[in-house]
């Protein structure tokens, strides 16, 4: 049977087709949700029984999840993908772009790829058609001038693990140490354009051994390179060099250019055999940078004060801020979430579920709110002495109001702002709209500060020296949205918040038990903006976080 990936993906693109053949809306959205809830399942389908199905998807998708499990495919979406042209799918990764409209598109005015739409855009023929404008044109012409960009670039969650899984198998098979990432990977970027390994293995025998490196596709090779794929599309170099250049050619290519060229231009000896990248350094004299760092951002001031040991690491973090459960549009429950907290070790969870402004996510009324902190209550005092906080994802109102009345936010230990609709903003809008939030008494934390997706919508853009300085001013932390899709604040605001004394909350963003672990990313965005532990917010102990909510009340009162 399919994986939960691939069910979602099939179910997603079956949705999408059926609304851009003009099928009934009922049924594209069961079936676009059941692509939803699948995707983030943390068990595979395959085990689950169907009265566990049918608490998460409509009863009527389930026997096409039964047809999956018996072929692998789907009567319908074979149907309508004969009946789509071929350059429509590529159309339908346009952020912006649903069945509906692009249903208008090709049907009305007879574009059927990627590029003719691009041209109809840049010549004003798309703001013509009924139903768009010169607004939605313009908007459509930025989406695919974002894809471009990004075509052929990857997250780092995507790619982490396969280059792991190459280097593990390389030093295996041929028992070599000399065997590292490099390039983009090796620095831990947060979009990555692929694999790129450096080794001292003669690439003829590299070759030669392909049959125990059976999660690679080769499809090219010289005496410096092998080129080709994973299993899992991802694409790969293997750059061949001497075991006396090693070192150095691994830093250099590494990176990032300005960093690299900075130390060279340091190092007097031009030439000279380095035993390790440390050497490198200490022939630069200066302190040695660590391979995410080398931004040519962060490093120089860790260098002058000697704190990169420092850096915020997975294991500091002792409490998991920002998550979503079954009151909004979480999969699982309090009761589970806690217990899952608790296995992994965390001291306390900040339950934020989404606020009432967010009906599309089950955004919770007052009602609901006092009902589920009088569950928390009850749960607290079973689960001590690890602790669940009260708290609310609440929504930023284009006014930059909070979408309820500060006598109820109250009500909360701790309130998380975020923005979710009308994202399209000037700077100037985006900026006004998120000071006024900070500035509420009750805003504790910022979050996903531009609203950004990664390789699907760039942010909103704002003056994050001002956002900054007003966290500053009202004690308002700065969350790095962990989710891997997101990593938001950038960790190149990093060093400026950091001076400018604002905390910083790594959080997963969870919606289930799984994303607990998103964490990991976030960590790996943030040390590459220089996070140290005591700037990390929730690295504190509960009883440090205790006593900052209650001094931060304090002063609201």
């Amino acid at each position: 049977m399919p994986s939960n990936r691939e069910i979602s993906s099939i179910l997603k693109t079956l949705s999408e087709l059926m609304e851009l053949h003009g099928k009934t809306s009922f049924k594209t959205k069961s079936y676009a949700s059941a692509a939803f809830q699948i995707g983030r399942l943390d068990d595979e389908v395959e085990n689950l029984a169907r009265p566990q199905l049918e608490k998460i998807i409509n009863k009527s998708i389930i026997p096409k999840i039964m047809e999956l499990k018996e072929t692998g495919t789907l009567e319908m979406l074979e149907e309508l993908i004969e009946l789509t042209p071929p350059g429509i799918f590529e159309m339908m990764r346009i952020k912006g772009l649903g069945g509906k409209k692009l249903g208008l598109i090709w049907k009305k005015a007879g574009i059927e790829n990627l590029e003719a739409l691009l041209e109809a855009c840049k010549n004003n023929e798309l703001a013509q058609l009924n139903g768009f404008g010169e607004k939605t044109q313009q908007n459509i012409l930025k989406s695919i001038e974002y894809y471009n960009a990004n075509t052929n670039k990857f997250h780092l969650a995507t790619v982490a693990r396969d280059g792991e899984k190459i280097v593990e198998s390389l030093k295996r098979v041929f028992k070599s140490d000399q065997v590292s990432l490099c390039g983009e990977l090796r620095r831990q970027c947060n979009v990555v354009s692929g694999i790129e390994i450096l080794c001292t293995l003669p690439s003829k025998k590299v070759i030669a051994k392909k049959s125990e490196l059976p999660h690679l596709i080769i499809k090219s090779s010289s005496a410096n390179e092998i080129k080709g794929h994973t299993i899992n599309e991802i694409p790969f170099t293997i750059y061949v060099t001497s075991e006396e250049e090693y070192f150095y050619t691994l830093f250099k290519m590494t990176g990032n250019e300005e960093h690299v060229n900075k130390i060279i231009s340091r190092v007097k000896d031009s030439y000279s055999v380095y035993e390790s990248e440390e050497q490198i350094y200490k022939a630069a004299e200066v302190s040695y940078v660590l391979p995410e760092m080398r931004e040519n951002l962060a490093e120089w001031d860790f260098i002058k004060k000697e704190k990169a040991n420092n850096l915020v690491t997975d294991g500091d973090i002792l409490g998991v801020v920002h998550n979503h459960t079954t009151w909004s549009d979480g999969i699982d429950t309090l009761k589970n979430f806690a217990d899952a907290c608790i296995r992994k070790g965390f001291q306390y969870a900040v339950i934020s579920d989404h606020s009432k402004n967010a009906h599309y996510a089950g955004g919770l009324t007052e009602e609901q709110i006092i009902r589920q902190q009088e569950e928390i209550d009850a749960l607290n005092k079973k689960i001590a002495p690890f602790k669940i906080f009260k708290s609310i994802e609440c929504d930023i109102l284009i006014d930059g109001n909070l979408d309820y009345n500060n006598d109820f936010l109250k009500r909360f230990d701790l309130v998380i702002i975020s923005v979710h609709q009308s994202l399209k903003m000037d700077e100037e809008k985006a900026t006004k709209r998120l000071l006024r939030a900070i500035e509420n008494p009750y805003t504790t934390i910022l979050g996903h500060m531009t609203g950004r997706k990664l390789l699907v919508r760039s942010g909103f853009p704002v003056d994050y020296k001002k956002i900054i300085d007003a966290c500053a001013a009202n004690n308002v932390i700065i969350e790095i949205n962990a989710n891997p899709y997101r990593l938001d604040m950038d960790y190149s605001h990093i060093p400026y918040a950091l001076k400018k004394g604002v905390m910083i909350s790594v959080n997963p963003d969870a919606h289930s038990i799984g994303e607990i672990d998103n964490i990991h990313w976030g960590i790996t965005s943030a040390r590459k903006g220089g996070l140290t532990k005591d700037m990390t917010w929730n690295a504190m102990t509960l009883k440090e976080i205790e006593k900052w909510l209650k001094n931060r009340r304090r002063r609201q009162t």
